[in-house]
């Protein structure tokens, strides 16, 4: 039988998040979808594509039938305006941060 050194326990850390880590995510996730939801639908529809869906300026822009210039200041302005709402709202938002022994 071998005894693991608790040093080498410690480095080899979980790649599992912990419990709260994921509640702070999941919760997170909601907090930005919830300000997605209060954009235009052309630019929720920008940010779907780009950010879910991963299209390149040119695929957006054959799905949203524009060009992909529109399509660069469809997305400058919904990420400035999400920017902004994010900013805005998120003072109210606080992480939970355990305490360290």
């Amino acid at each position: 039988m071998t005894y693991l050194d608790e040093e080498l326990i410690e480095a080899c850390e979980s790649a599992q998040p912990m419990p709260f880590e994921q509640l702070e995510q999941k919760e997170a996730a909601g907090f930005l979808l919830r300000i997605v939801a209060t954009l235009p639908l052309r630019q929720q529809e920008v940010i779907q594509l780009k950010f879910q869906n991963d299209l390149h300026y040119q695929q957006i822009a054959e799905i949203m039938q524009t060009t992909a210039n529109n399509v660069g200041v469809l997305l400058h302005t919904a990420l400035k305006k999400l920017r902004e709402r994010y900013g805005a709202l998120a003072r109210d938002f606080i992480p939970f941060k355990p305490k360290s022994t």
